[in-house]
């Protein structure tokens, strides 16, 4: 048995080193809900539980109407997931406020309607090659599923000090607190026992080899290469970057090149350095330190004055430039 935690863009910034330190080993994020809403957070959360090698997992907040919907959404969930996890938990979904959408609509969803959604979205996940999961509570499991019908892992939601012997076994995620203290995030955080590893090719045996992954990229170099190359940097060859992700010799000797910065005469600031440089690091100031300023290629006043707080938020040298070292830190936060 071991700790994780589920996310969706409501829990902010979070500084997913801490959590990992702390002992949280699995994540579970929501990756969207409805006609492929895919949420706010998903794409900077799953980029730095790769970066930091930490598995997670997804589940998909679910609308659907019918069954069709409900197959689609598991394909909706399939593609966003794909491109970050060759293979891992994809949970479906339905809860009150579904329910209450369905009502909205002109449909009743019961006990039938909601077993058969939960299905197909399940055996859609099972087709893709992923480890299918039901979200659900006591409630839930009494009007509105028959797990019976449902080949899946049970992610359970009881917010109680301990489950009963025959919940224990029921369950392979159990859902134990929506109020939790996890280092690295403000305010509450979901917190869960896992009793499978998700990490395994058959979750429910112990001693199985580990689930293949494709090697992992940082997504964040990646992102870097791309917007060096367009900007015309070059390797000691002369040659652009690989576009791999790996923070390699010639990566960094591009790197050691780059300097942005605001231009500043006298109090006076204006724009300096400007390129997709700049909008790369815009994008990761705005990330790393939940702010808004316009992604928009030119170094100016905003960008500095984010440029000096992100430097202090990770402990940097504050010189407002966006150089090797300030550079290598966003790499891995």
């Amino acid at each position: 048995m071991y700790t994780g935690i589920d996310l969706s863009y409501h829990n902010g910034t979070v500084n997913f080193s801490g959590v990992r330190d702390a002992g949280y080993r699995y994540i579970i994020l929501r990756a969207g809900y409805g006609k492929n809403n895919i949420d706010q957070a998903f794409e900077r959360y799953a980029a730095a539980c790769v970066n930091l090698d930490i598995p997670f997992g997804i589940y998909w907040f679910s609308y659907a109407l019918d069954k069709e919907m409900a197959r689609q959404e598991a394909r909706f969930a399939i593609e966003a997931v794909r491109k970050y996890r060759s293979r891992c938990l994809i949970a479906y979904d339905l809860e009150y406020d579904s329910v209450r959408y369905a009502r909205t609509n002109g449909v009743h969803i019961d006990r039938e309607l909601a077993t058969e959604m939960a299905r197909v979205f399940c055996e859609e996940v099972t087709s893709a090659g992923y480890i299918p999961v039901l979200y659900s509570n006591k409630d839930y499991l009494k009007n509105y599923f028959d797990l019976d019908r449902i080949d899946a892992y049970l992610w359970y939601a009881r917010y109680t000090s301990g489950l009963s012997d025959s919940e224990k076994l029921s369950c392979a995620i159990w859902q134990k607190s929506s109020s939790g203290k996890v280092p690295g995030i403000g305010g509450k955080v979901d917190v869960n026992e896992f009793y499978m590893d998700f990490e395994k090719d058959d979750p429910s045996q112990e001693n199985t080899p580990a689930a293949s992954q494709p090697p992992a990229c940082n997504l964040h170099v990646l992102q870097f290469q791309k917007a060096a190359n367009a900007d015309g940097y070059r390797d000691m060859n002369g040659l652009p970057l690989s576009e791999d992700g790996l923070d390699g010799p010639k990566t960094r000797y591009v790197r050691k090149k780059i300097a942005l910065k605001a231009k500043k005469s006298g109090m006076k600031i204006s724009v300096g350095s400007s390129g997709e440089l700049v909008k790369y690091w815009q994008r990761r100031t705005n990330e790393i330190l939940g702010t808004s300023i316009k992604e928009d290629g030119l170094f100016g006043k905003e960008t500095r004055s984010n440029t000096g707080a992100l430097q202090v938020k990770l402990n940097l040298t504050k010189d407002y430039i966006a150089g090797y070292n300030s550079l290598s830190a966003v790499f891995y936060n």
